[in-house]
């Protein structure tokens, strides 16, 4: 299978009634531009979601202002330069095709529609009707006609389909097609049982395929993908800055050694066809990306004529020739973590779950090295440290299980919120009593964890627990207000301020196990307030002993994370701040970071020399203990910090 370095992702949906498809198209200027960014892959449209076909097809509808094999066009040029040509299908988009056969198109539950009419969603196939088959043997018209390396098989997601044709094999399951969670679940099952004859259909023809399956889970269909790719535009809504850092913390960790990338869009939503993202709003993403064994994907949109789009090749040219000065340091780096954020098994929430994002971000923002790690998982989780569970994430048995193993072999475990004391009371030495029926709540510290917190009474901007102490030990107290916030039937009570200290406690230590009764990543995610990070700092510090990075003078906004090749250890540092644009928060201008200074943990290494890649310029450095300490010069948008180790001889 092919080892992808860049990448370039081409959306080409196009309606039936554009007069001009591939009109202009030159496919040897096309792919010489692709070459000369360095690009060695591509994904491009076999057939689009608007049921078109851009090749020679005898099943499907080829586009009828095509007059040539555009597709084959692509993937003979591509070919000869030695750039690997994956090709995409829909999955469940085929817009002319569902219109032609309506007993194709899913039929919703009541109530379960759609995303209205000028939307690509607007008609979607049923997994389960003629249409898989049809487009399983389109796949191995492609795979067995053209010089592809595999299939990127998008929009994969469940359907509430409640067709003849789904409600009949629901029946014949016992399956309750007028449930909506059962329908869901049905249609996931479906979408895999798709998946598996996809790939037996690839592999008929390539036995080592490039595949993707892009919809599902990651943790669904692990087996069936050989690569994994992170579909973000952050400047969509439906991603945002916050999605890139929680999955690459956690796809790195799907299946180790799964290679995975990093698809960004050169524009500001799919279906743009009018944005140019700046350079260093698309550097931030990749570099981000890199730092975590993420390999760069620029998606675009390929204009149906097939225009040249000059100013779009030079700016991927651009960001991509700045990124392959540091590529000796990203190939085959591997990420070191001795945090990690657990969750039980790959679903929505996981992508989204506010508390989830607010745990990766705190972590982030304290240069913490930290992965996110599911129960069901392949890797160990031996090498960590400190296991932390955020607030309201449900607890599986295997969840607890796994943690439960972690804390007797050792192990720190830090959770918030009601669920973990219910679940693990024992292990935090508490008796669990529900919620504290309090709103707002606020909360004082006295000594334990107060490092850099003033003396006051600090807000969670969230809920919290009750509980007791049993074998725990507590000096902080849950602060209740003089009333809580509420409409008493004639006016509103509003201003609640704090009132005194309950017998609540706030934070508990009981061995390496605390808990916080707050939901401090969730009062994060809605306030950003300091104190409540400086919180998780101070609990963090408490728990691990020599973390992998201790920050001097760093802003907030820089990320860092450590990497290591043989013979030496890989710092990134990527600084830049996306910020509000009244709707949308986007990236303009790197940060510039003066006089930043910090402290690797080294341990038995004897580090020989430090320096800033890619010009090997030598840093100032210290070794004191197991530690080495860092002076950087000043640094704009990214530096990569290389320490040399002696050779063994």
């Amino acid at each position: 299978m092919h080892k992808v370095k860049y990448g370039l992702f081409y959306d080409n949906h196009t309606h039936i009634d554009n007069p001009d498809v591939g009109k202009n198209f030159d496919p040897e200027y096309f792919t010489d531009e692709i070459k000369k960014c360095g690009v060695d892959y591509i994904g491009f449209h076999a057939r689009c979601n608007q049921g078109m076909a851009y090749y020679d097809t005898k099943i499907g509808i080829r586009h009828p202002s095509l007059s040539y094999d555009l597709f084959g066009k692509v993937v003979e040029c591509c070919r000869k330069k030695d750039i690997a040509v994956v090709a995409y299908f829909n999955g469940c988009l085929s817009m002319m095709e569902l219109v032609d056969r309506r007993e194709w198109q899913t039929l919703h539950m009541e109530g379960h529609g759609c995303y209205g009419r000028v939307h690509p969603f607007a008609v979607t196939a049923c997994y389960n009707t003629p249409y898989r088959n049809h487009t399983i043997s389109m796949i191995r018209e492609v795979v067995s006609q053209y010089d592809v390396q595999g299939v990127f098989l998008d929009c994969l997601l469940p359907r509430p389909c409640i067709c003849p044709t789904c409600v009949r094999l629901m029946k014949e399951s016992g399956v309750d097609y007028q449930d909506f969670d059962s329908v869901m679940e049905f249609s996931r099952q479906s979408i895999i049982r798709f998946c598996q004859d996809v790939s037996a259909a690839v592999r008929e023809y390539l036995p080592d395929p490039m595949l993707y399956f892009n919809g599902p889970f990651f943790g669904t269909v692990k087996d069936l993908d050989t690569f994994f790719d992170c579909e973000c535009i952050p400047t969509c809504a439906s991603w945002g800055y916050e999605y890139l850092p929680t999955m690459a913390h956690y796809m790195r960790n799907i299946k180790p050694g799964t290679q995975t990338f990093n698809m960004t869009g050169r524009f500001y939503e799919w279906g743009d066809f009018g944005g140019l993202r700046k350079d260093e709003d698309l550097k931030f993403d990749l570099f981000y990306g890199l730092a975590h064994g993420l390999r760069p994907n620029v998606g675009g949109h390929f204009h149906p004529r097939g225009d040249k789009d000059q100013s779009v090749f030079d700016r991927i040219r651009t960001v991509y020739r700045d990124l392959q000065r540091y590529d000796e340091w990203f190939d085959d780096a591997k990420n070191l973590a001795d945090i990690a954020i657990v969750y039980p098994h790959d679903n929505f929430d996981l992508h989204y779950m506010p508390s989830m994002c607010s745990a990766v971000r705190m972590l982030d923002e304290l240069k913490l090295q930290f992965d996110v790690l599911l129960a069901d998982g392949e890797k160990p989780w031996d090498q960590y440290k400190l296991l932390i569970l955020p607030e309201q994430v449900k607890i599986t048995d295997l969840l607890a299980e796994r943690i439960r193993k972690h804390i007797s072999g050792g192990g720190a475990f830090f959770a918030c919120g009601a669920n973990a004391a219910e679940v693990f009371a024992s292990e935090f030495g508490i008796k669990y009593l529900g919620d504290s029926g309090l709103d707002p709540v606020y909360f004082k510290l006295h000594e334990t964890f107060s490092e850099g917190l003033d003396d006051m009474f600090f807000s969670v901007y969230s809920k919290a627990a009750k509980a007791e102490c049993v074998s725990a030990k507590s000096d902080s107290r849950i602060v209740k207000p003089y009333y809580n916030l509420q409409w008493n039937g004639l006016y509103p009570i509003f201003y609640a301020p704090p009132q005194e200290e309950t017998g609540m406690p706030f934070l508990t230590v009981n061995g390496n196990c605390v808990w916080c009764a707050g939901d401090l990543f969730t009062g994060y995610a809605q306030r950003g307030a300091l104190h409540l990070r400086t919180i998780v700092r101070n609990v963090i510090y408490s728990l691990v002993e020599k973390p992998l990075i201790i920050p001097g003078k760093l802003p907030a906004c820089v990320r860092m994370s450590v990497t290591e090749q043989p013979g030496r250890l890989n710092v990134n540092l990527i600084a830049y701040a996306p910020e509000k644009r009244v709707n949308v928060t986007v990236v303009e201008d790197p940060v510039a970071v003066l006089n930043a200074s910090f402290k690797v943990f080294t341990g038995t290494r004897r580090i020989k020399s430090v320096t800033m890649a890619p010009e090997n310029t030598p840093v100032e450095f210290t070794v004191n203990g197991d530690y080495t300490e860092i002076k950087l010069p000043i640094f704009e948008g990214f530096a990569l910090v290389v320490l040399e180790e002696f050779s063994e001889e």
